[in-house]
């Protein structure tokens, strides 16, 4: 034998040998020169395990028989010519050994075939034993479907051998050269171990997924059980096709959301230069993810477009993008180790499974099934929901049977391959898992050593539980520099920059870039992260070829010295950054986190939660503050501390309030923030703390402690001469003395506000979500609306809605569109408020506004009990009102029973809406809530008149004219006066105070209350 070349792939030498193979059969031993060369490789995303290549000069295989089986039985279609089984026209994957077996079978049906035959004709006169025959035999009878106790195909001889039982069948219509399924060839030109069955599968998705039927496939497995290998080999079958591809990478801190989604965009976006126009069109959320490929003025235009709108938008738009794409071709989207994955981008597979309607798409995700399960990520509750309802399929990889690994070490030494203890102890110590048996396979062979010394130092190796072991074998064998580096490297994680760790340790630039270069030569720790474009100019980052390498080296870092490459790692970033490379501020926090840097990583970490808020992932901005709040614990006293918690409280307050509503968790944060805003009172964040707050309270219907924000909000405006500041503090007043029916304390608010936010003009920001002027606008006419200035008021709202259209902001619009409506319920109008219920609904779908979800139902429900559906209206607002209760939200409430009240009444039910009725009147009196009682009291004077309480309805009617009256709300005193008239004798004084007000009012005049109120005064005109 002779050795011509040696190196390093992976973790197994790669071997050009020449030697002779001894070749055993009946008559004796033979030799036979073979050339072979021998490569395992595997890369930073997929720790794969394949590239088999040989080299033959004359390699004992079996010869083609004379007599090739054609045959066709049952739904099969043997071919042995062309080497391929069909079932039902599709091609069914088949590895080479049971292929031939079959054949064997086949070319005598109804015979018996003894074992020694099947061995010598399949086998090729090899020493193999009879438990090998088995396990073929048992492969071939799962592919086929075959049960051994109730055979349809392949019956068993005791102690004998098979015979094929299946009788033959006429042939197979031909498809059509539409529906053709390539036949799955049983010898590659690379050599493929095992998989073919799953690889089938896949291949019948992408049909499926050609045909316009959406496929979501999830490729399960253990480490190094070859997921990316089956992907790369799905892939190559494939050829040409339309592929956007994403890895999910393990961060320190939290990810980017969408990473691997918005890595797959990029990816097409440079290989399909129409797609950036397409994002621009259906997916702007998206485009302004990716920002190289807009300008500043593009990306300054869409953020203020995209103010206030909420997550669900992303998932929407890329929908209507992938249905845009896949109109064109078909899209393959990989994303690859999902038990990475943010939970936005779970949510999004979640999204595009559950959408209906033609799509030529297949989503193929990889996951290890043990880290979803350990650590209860979302996809793990999703993968079992979505296989319930037949969303998804999964494909879960096991590992190499006993053949496989035979047919694995073959690719090594074919004498050992037929060892049937050899075979069966290295399946047992490995459990089959390629990545492990490739290990052990390099670590106990040595083509120096004969079968008998590899045998033995098999035996004689404790078997790894894990790759820990062989990897920390290799550590071992790097020199102190390569060593050094590769900690640092591991650190900085899987994927790093080279200048980041020449910075972390001090080390020459070069002398760094060589060694990092000597490593991928190695073909063992590292590689390029992608393949470079050609008009890139900046050095790629390198990655580890495998996450695990890079776990193992970061463990095995002294704990002391690992804390000192955090704080190295994190100063280098810190500089990069400045220097204009992009770094995350969750991986600056989470160093400085590690190298117990509290300052600095809370300030990153502050950092970090308003990027999550930036990029529309409230939910990510909450995990990053809950760390920092622990971490706040280990942050000495002082101002900065304090000036950081008032910051982070602040943005997990925003976050929570998006995500989980006004809950306790959203006001706990704002709380805690607004408690330290005494230390801090000139805090940059203190008008979003103090709108934020104040706002909260005001949903929750804690006015008392709303109005006390609003106040501190003055009192630090004063100080500190800040317009915003006291722009918040009228807004929280006049939404509270408003919901308290204070009509003219309201009014000098808004006005006041008003004032100040028109020569501001700062539209929707940080601090307000909608633009200010708009909510002034619209809630002054509200007032001026009650106050019987309905001309005026009209002017205002005309203003307001003129304004939002302007703006284009969907949150403002949403707000104009919110307050006409609060006009027209006012006004009696169910035509209108039905059609600004369906423009808010439109607006809620389209931009995904919570604020607006339950709202938009029960302004509908009030028009249909108006419009004459009673009892559908009822239902619509009742479940829209326990909703929006059962997540916190208070403030309106009594208004919102009033509509279920009169809804029922208007269904003839008096029982019950006297029961709802009850209900709105302990709400408004426990909230303090007066801003409709008014109205309340009047549906308590019409249930009593329909009840022939007449006397107690006339009374419930004056009392209604009373609050009105305290409520400084002539247009709710000019209702009530006519609803008394219209159903009692009215009295002279009560003629006189109606006439007196309807002259009061010119702005009314018009209106279908003033006309019902001339109505009644000229019936009750006294004759000449």
């Amino acid at each position: 034998m002779k050795v011509c070349k040696i190196e390093t792939f992976f973790n197994i030498e790669i071997l050009v040998i020449n030697f002779l193979v001894p070749v055993s059969d009946r008559r004796g031993l033979a030799s036979e020169p073979i050339s072979v060369v021998i490569g395992v490789t595997t890369c930073h995303a997929s720790r794969r395990i394949t590239l088999f290549q040989f080299q033959e000069s004359n390699v004992v295989r079996p010869q083609s028989h004379p007599n090739p089986v054609q045959l066709c039985f049952v739904e099969f279609e043997l071919d042995e010519t062309n080497a391929c089984l069909s079932r039902n026209g599709e091609a069914v994957a088949l590895a080479p050994t049971p292929f031939m077996l079959l054949c064997a079978l086949a070319r005598q049906p109804g015979s018996l075939v003894t074992k020694d035959a099947l061995l010598d004709e399949v086998w090729g006169h090899r020493f193999v034993s009879d438990s090998v025959l088995k396990t073929a035999i048992s492969d071939l009878r799962k592919v086929l479907g075959d049960d051994p106790r109730q055979p349809r195909f392949i019956e068993t001889v005791s102690r004998r051998g098979y015979r094929f039982i299946a009788g033959p069948s006429p042939a197979p219509s031909i498809p059509s050269a539409s529906t053709t399924v390539p036949a799955v060839v049983a010898y590659p030109s690379t050599p493929f171990i095992g998989r073919t069955d799953k690889l089938s599968r896949l291949q019948r998705a992408w049909e499926r997924a050609c045909g316009g039927q959406r496929a979501v496939v999830w490729l399960a497995g253990e480490p190094g059980i070859g997921k990316t290998t089956l992907i790369e080999h799905f892939l190559a079958s494939l050829g040409g096709i339309a592929c956007a591809r994403g890895h999910c990478v393990e961060h320190y801190g939290t990810g980017e959301p969408y990473l691997p989604v918005l890595e797959a965009l990029a990816d097409l976006c440079r290989s399909d230069p129409a797609l950036p126009a397409l994002l621009r069109t259906v997916a702007p959320t998206w485009l302004l993810q990716l920002p190289w490929l807009s300008t500043a003025q593009e990306r300054d235009a869409l953020r203020r477009e995209l103010a206030g709108i909420g997550p669900d938008r992303m998932l929407r738009e890329m929908g209507e993008l992938l249905d845009r794409y896949t109109e064109q071709r078909p899209l393959l989207l990989v994303t690859e180790d999902l038990h990475w994955s943010d939970r936005a981008t779970v949510q999004l597979i979640d999204y595009v499974a559950r959408r209906r309607g033609r799509t030529r798409l297949m989503w193929l995700s990889s996951f290890r099934v043990a880290e979803v399960v350990a650590l209860e990520h979302p996809l793990n509750s999703l993968r079992h929901e979505l296989r319930q309802q037949r969303l998804c399929e999964e494909v879960v990889l096991d590992p190499f049977s006993e053949t496989e690994v035979a047919d694995y070490i073959a690719l090594r030494s074919t004498s050992l391959a037929r060892d049937e203890a050899f075979v069966r102890a290295l399946h047992e110590r490995t459990d089959g898992v390629p990545l492990f048996v490739s290990s052990v396979i390099s670590e106990v062979m040595d083509p120096a050593d004969d079968d008998a010394t590899i045998e033995a130092r098999l035996a004689g190796m404790a078997v790894p539980e894990n790759l820990a072991a062989i990897i920390d074998h290799y550590i071992t064998r790097l020199g102190h520099g390569q060593r050094a580096l590769l900690s640092a490297a591991a650190v900085c994680g899987v994927e790093f920059r080279v200048e980041t760790v020449s910075l972390a340790l001090e080390r020459d630039l070069a002398c760094v870039a060589d060694t990092c270069e000597e490593l991928v030569r190695e073909q063992m720790w590292l590689t390029r992260s992608r393949v470079a474009e050609p008009d890139e100019m900046a050095e790629l980052p390198y990655s580890f070829r495998h996450a695990l390498f890079r776990q193992v080296l970061y463990d095995r870092t002294p704990r002391s010295l690992r804390t000192h490459l955090h704080h190295q790692v994190g100063a280098a970033l810190e500089h990069e950054r400045m220097a204009g490379v992009p770094v995350a501020a969750s991986e600056l926090a989470t160093h400085f986190d590690r190298a117990r840097q509290p300052m600095i990583a809370l300030r990153y970490y502050a950092e970090a939660a308003e990027a999550a808020l930036l990029h529309f992932s409230p939910a990510l901005c909450i995990g990053l503050t809950e760390r920092a709040r622990v971490l706040l614990r280990q942050a000495p006293e002082g101002i900065e501390r304090n000036t950081l918690e008032i910051t982070l409280a602040t943005l997990q307050g925003v976050s929570a309030f998006h995500t989980l509503g006004v809950g306790n968790e959203a006001r706990n944060a704002f709380e805690r923030a607004y408690t330290r805003l005494a230390e801090v009172p000139e805090h940059p964040m203190r008008g979003r703390l103090l709108h934020g707050f104040g706002y909260l309270l005001g949903l929750r219907g804690d006015y008392a402690q709303a109005l006390a924000v609003a106040e501190r909000a003055e009192t630090l405006s004063r100080e500190a001469n800040d317009p915003a500041l006291m722009l918040v503090a009228c807004i929280v007043q006049g939404e509270v003395h408003h919901l308290q029916g204070r009509t003219q304390a309201t009014r000098h608010w808004l006005e006041r506000a008003l004032a100040i936010a028109e020569p501001l003009d700062i539209g929707a920001n940080e601090i307000f979500a909608a633009d200010p002027q708009v909510m002034l606008h619209g809630m002054l006419a509200i007032e001026l609306v009650r106050s019987g200035l309905v001309v005026q008021g009209r002017d205002h709202m005309q203003r307001a809605r003129t304004r939002a259209q302007a703006l284009r902001q969907p949150m403002t619009w949403l707000v104009a569109t919110w307050q006409e409506v609060l006009i027209e319920v006012r006004m009696g109008n169910p035509v209108r408020v039905a059609a600004l219920a369906d423009d808010m609904q439109t607006l809620v779908d389209e931009y995904s506004l919570a604020l607006g979800r339950t709202a938009c139902r029960w302004w509908r429900g009030w028009a249909e009990a108006r419009n004459g559906a009673p009892r559908d209206g009822y239902r619509s607002i009742r479940e829209a009102y326990d909703e929006h209760t059962g997540l916190g939200m208070r403030s309106g409430a009594s208004e919102v029973l009033g509509y279920a009240a009169e809804a029922l009444l208007l269904a003839g039910d008096l029982n019950a809406a006297q029961v709802e009725l009850q209900e709105a009147l302990r709400v408004g009196e426990e909230l303090g809530e007066r801003v409709y009682l008014p109205q309340l009291l009047l549906l308590e004077a019409a249930i009593a008149r329909m009840q022939d309480r007449l006397d107690a309805g006339n009374i419930a009617a004056r009392r209604a004219i009373e609050e009105a009256r305290t409520q400084a709300a002539p247009w709710l005193e000019l209702l009530a006066l006519v609803e008394l008239c219209e159903h009692h004798d009215a009295a002279t004084e009560d003629r006189r105070t109606l006439a007196a007000l309807v002259e009061q009012l010119p702005e009314t005049d018009g209106t279908e209350l003033v006309k019902r109120a001339r109505s009644l005064l000229q019936a009750t005109k006294p004759v000449n």
